[in-house]
């Protein structure tokens, strides 16, 4: 069960388990972290030192944002993001539970990252989400619901403001495309590209690395939100194309600088 009191002098709610403050109020004025960067770190940081184990129930979404001394929309999109990790699953009428990870599901960035050939890996992976996201774009565009459209939006503007603010973007970039997979309302296109999570991450933290690309994808993502909203699927398949296409062109560009280097 979860414990609550109130500090007498501020009424803010913390959480409380076995003595320790587990949620926090975050920092308002922090380097380079967005409130929802803060949110999902900090639970993701539970999990991984077992202090959130799998089957237990996270507070509400309004209590939570009490305790971080913050509003609801930061620690919404947190939430959001760390079900589609996998890390939380929502019970409908219940609440946010913690999940069952597996070793391989917490190491898989670390392998990712040490493998000599990463960037022959990366060119391969770009190959792969042709294949998923080109036809989720297309399938999004002709099935997406008014909630899928607000959970893109919400993703560029994550976009739009890391960049603004010199933060890392690769999240927020991740964000929308899971949600224009999820749109697609093909469960097995979501699998798949859930399922590549891991190297997904580090794809777009390479890519959007490089000078200038990040605000090119970010045009990439306003103009696909667009055209997924006025449902025009062949459009909006094309756009995904050329989108990948040129993040694939810019990291092989990378890599033959990098040879030269050396």
């Amino acid at each position: 069960m979860f414990g609550f009191f109130y500090i007498l002098s501020t009424g803010i709610p913390v959480y409380q388990k076995g003595g320790t403050n587990m949620f926090k109020s975050l920092n308002k004025v922090n380097e380079g972290n967005s409130l929802y960067h803060q949110v999902v770190e900090n639970i993701r940081t539970l999990v991984l030192e077992g202090k959130l184990k799998p089957g237990e129930k996270l507070p509400s979404e309004r209590e939570l944002a009490e305790m971080y001394g913050v509003s609801r929309v930061p620690v919404r999109e947190a939430l959001k993001t760390l079900e589609f990790l996998g890390i939380l699953k929502s019970v409908r009428g219940d609440g946010m539970y913690i999940q069952k990870l597996q070793a391989e599901d917490l190491l898989g960035n670390v392998a990712f990252a040490v493998q000599e050939n990463e960037t022959d890996l990366l060119q391969e992976l770009f190959e792969a989400r042709v294949v998923i996201e080109v036809k989720a774009t297309q399938l999004a565009a002709v099935r997406r619901t008014e909630e899928d459209l607000e959970e893109m939006l919400e993703a560029v503007l994550d976009m739009e403001r890391d960049l603004l603010l010199n933060r890392d973007a690769s999240m927020s970039s991740y964000r929308f495309h899971l949600a224009i997979t999820k749109a697609s309302h093909n469960r097995v296109l979501y699998r798949m590209h859930e399922n590549l999570s891991s190297i997904l991450k580090l794809s777009r933290k390479k890519s959007l690395s490089i000078q200038g690309h990040g605000h090119v994808a970010l045009e990439f993502h306003k103009q696909l939100l667009t055209e997924i909203r006025n449902q025009n699927a062949d459009r909006a398949g094309e756009l995904m194309m050329e989108h990948l296409q040129k993040a694939s062109h810019l990291l092989g560009s990378e890599k033959k600088q990098s040879g030269k280097a050396t």
